[in-house]
């Protein structure tokens, strides 16, 4: 009996220790995946900003203030 408690307790161990790599793999993605969801709320307020919309009226549309002038560079 006493060696099977042994054995037992043997294979417990392991399984802890492979729970144990577990936890700390699952915490590591924790903290990757907070700090991406930090980044998406970045470029969330960055994407609803005036310079943002500025910019891709200006570069894609071809937009411009009315009392602004262009001038393009002749290649």
């Amino acid at each position: 009996m006493l060696i099977g408690l042994l054995v037992q307790s043997q294979k417990l161990g392991e399984q802890n220790q492979k729970y144990e790599s577990q936890k700390l793999e699952l915490e590591q993605q924790i903290k990757d995946e907070e700090m991406r969801a930090g980044e998406i709320e970045n470029l969330k307020d960055y994407v609803n900003s005036t310079e943002y919309i500025e910019k891709v009226a200006r570069d894609k549309l071809g937009l411009v203030y009315r009392d602004e002038i262009l001038f393009k560079a002749e290649n």
